[in-house]
């Protein structure tokens, strides 16, 4: 498996932060704590935060967080990114202590996508405040959930993740949307179905959602009520996917991205009995635009 373990963190830009602030708060119900220099940290289990908004102009993906096992682990992964031709940067002593990590380093993917590297994220002790989400999400070792962005150039970007970075291919799907075909890649790195989605099109920005998983379907219905109630846009009703056989649906932020809320996400714990498919369709049912 690849060195990277999971999707630790992400980190947006927004000049939009009171927005997310309550689009975190009171739709997403996870715990924000509102930093120095502006931004908000997120929190949504027992990791300090997993997601961070800072104060841009640009409203986009700012950086992916990953997690390698201990530092050893991110030497050697930084050594192999090297020897590969990849500039790998080490984090300032204050990117260190923002990501609250023992150590990091970023790189980009072929599109100029910041990743970072990181090793032994702080965990508190104390759990978060999340207050419509009886029984908490599911992260641990799968991570906070799974990211999907835009690749102008797939082939490129298949390459880089599944060739550099060892992520796994999960399977592909291929499908006209509104007459335009579009080829999606779906990779795992641990046995959450996809911790990443490429989507073969160009685009102004690159990120299109992140998704976060719950363990009842009553409390996806409660957060899409809670959505509606708020007057928050659904950018696709509630569906299943065939691929991954997640329940769920899409909610615009105020970056105009998307968050995908579901539950019952396919896991893939067998490497050497996984059968990579192809479908023709993002959804089996529902999903309506």
């Amino acid at each position: 498996m690849s060195y990277l373990k999971n999707l630790n963190y992400l980190i947006l830009g927004s000049s939009r932060i009171d927005e997310w602030h309550s689009y975190f708060t009171d739709f997403l119900s996870m715990e924000v704590h509102e930093q120095a220099d502006g931004s908000l940290k997120v929190r949504m289990d027992e990791q300090a935060y997993r997601f961070i908004v800072k104060p841009s102009e640009t409203e986009d993906i700012w950086a992916a967080g990953f997690q390698v096992a201990n530092r050893a682990e991110l030497r050697a992964f930084e050594q192999h990114l090297r020897s590969r031709g990849i500039e790998c940067v080490h984090g300032t002593a204050d990117e260190v202590a923002e990501r609250q990590v023992e150590d990091m380093f970023w790189f980009q993917d072929p599109e100029g996508l910041r990743l970072e590297a990181v090793c032994n994220p702080l965990r508190l002790s104390e759990p978060p405040a999340l207050p419509h989400i009886p029984g908490g999400f599911l992260t641990g070792s799968q991570g906070f959930g799974h990211i999907a962005i835009t690749a102008e150039d797939l082939d490129a970007c298949e390459a880089f993740y599944k060739d550099v970075l060892d992520f796994k291919v999960s399977d592909y799907i291929r499908q006209d949307i509104q007459g335009f075909p579009i080829r999606f890649t779906f990779f795992h790195i641990n046995p959450r179905h996809h911790t990443l989605a490429l989507a073969g099109v160009p685009a102004l920005y690159r990120m299109h959602h992140l998704m976060v998983e719950v363990k009842d379907v009553d409390v996806v219905g409660r957060a899409l009520e809670r959505a509606k109630n708020m007057d928050i846009p659904i950018h696709m009703e509630m569906g299943r996917h065939p691929n991954d056989r997640m329940l769920s649906f899409y909610a615009k932020t105020p970056s105009d991205s998307n968050v995908e809320f579901g539950t019952g996400g396919l896991e893939i714990n067998d490497e050497s009995h996984w059968e990579v498919k192809t479908y023709d369709a993002i959804s089996e049912w529902g999903h309506k635009l």
